[in-house]
């Protein structure tokens, strides 16, 4: 039996040898190696066909992880609250609006140039004021609510959609650098098309050896601020 399950809000998937846990509260990373080492106790556990036999006729006393992970509220035992360790699914991006434009000079207007510094300036207050918990969480919300009013006719418009993110690309530069601003310009551009009732993907992802994360907006398989080549080299940890 395996007794434990993953918190709510921690996020679970495979990269390389690992799995990797996104604990979203405490806005930290957990790599577990091997990969089946707690597959005799935590529900749902993510191992590949080879180890799961001898991760489930070992011989094994709970390992120490397992109470490090209590102890950090990252595993529970209620099935009510917790969830199993299941990896998200998403479409891998196949294309990107960014590579179709690279030979084109994207337009913007003076009106989304006013919505991006309004858009960049509440994603960086966001991000600097708030945990990352509160600001997914936020973000979670305002989709539901779209979902539940059925407005899907702005997503379904791919001339509109790509006129949106080009002009975003154009006026970019004038506000920030993409090093290491993968978690700002995803929100902003987040915000961006919210205000235009458009409401892609926030994904968030990771791989190891060396250890990275990274995080970016799709809708469907298309990239809106990524490039396919970059985004495959990690495996997605959390969908919003």
């Amino acid at each position: 039996m395996q007794p434990y399950l993953l918190a709510p809000h921690v996020y679970p998937c495979v990269s390389g040898q690992h799995v990797v846990l996104m604990d979203l509260e405490r806005d930290k990373y957990v790599a577990v190696e091997p990969a089946h080492r707690l597959a005799t106790w935590v529900r749902g556990w993510p191992v590949v066909a080879e180890q799961a036999a001898a991760a489930y006729n070992a011989d094994v006393e709970p390992d120490a992880l397992v109470s490090q992970m209590l102890a950090h509220g990252m595993l529970v035992t209620d099935p009510y609250v917790g969830k199993p360790a299941v990896p998200v699914v998403t479409v891998r991006p196949q294309r990107s609006l960014i590579e179709l434009d690279l030979d084109g000079r994207p337009q913007a207007s003076a009106a989304q140039l006013w919505r991006f510094g309004g858009c960049c300036l509440r994603a960086q207050v966001s991000l600097k004021l708030r945990p990352i918990q509160s600001v997914v969480e936020a973000m979670r919300e305002r989709k539901a609510r779209h979902a539940a009013r059925g407005a899907q006719a702005a997503e379904a418009d791919p001339v509109r959609l790509r006129a949106l993110v080009t002009g975003f690309a154009r006026l970019r530069p004038l506000f920030y650098t993409l090093r290491r601003a993968c978690l700002l310009d995803s929100l902003t551009l987040m915000h961006f098309l919210g205000a235009e009732g458009i409401h892609p993907d926030w994904v968030f992802g990771v791989k190891t050896d060396p250890f990275d994360a990274h995080c970016w907006v799709q809708q469907g398989e298309v990239l809106l601020n990524d490039v396919p080549d970059r985004v495959r080299q990690y495996a997605p940890i959390m969908i919003v």
